[in-house]
């Protein structure tokens, strides 16, 4: 068995997104690889889902702004959605990163 450790994976560029994020929930494109690193530009909750809507009241997982987190375990083909508890900005996924 291979262990492997690292912070970020280089892939080969054109597979990140940006989804504009608010209090009103937003979702991503579908997530195919099963991981992916998430940015946030603003502290945000997050949930996965076939059609998730995630919720500011304390029950979905919260990432800090400008803090890359690695998220594993997101079923092949959902998606993850955003929402803040009153500022808007920006989260950035990568796939697979």
């Amino acid at each position: 068995m291979s262990v492997y450790v690292y912070s970020v994976f280089a892939n080969g560029g054109g597979q990140s997104q940006s989804l504009s994020i608010s209090s009103t929930s937003a979702s991503s494109n579908a997530i195919t690889t099963g991981h992916a690193v998430i940015m946030p530009t603003v502290d945000c909750f997050f949930r996965a889902g076939l059609s998730p809507t995630a919720l500011s009241t304390g029950v979905d997982d919260f990432l800090l702004a400008n803090n890359k987190n690695r998220v594993g375990g997101i079923p092949m083909g959902h998606k993850l959605a955003f929402i803040t508890t009153a500022a808007s900005g920006t989260v950035y996924i990568t796939p697979g990163g």
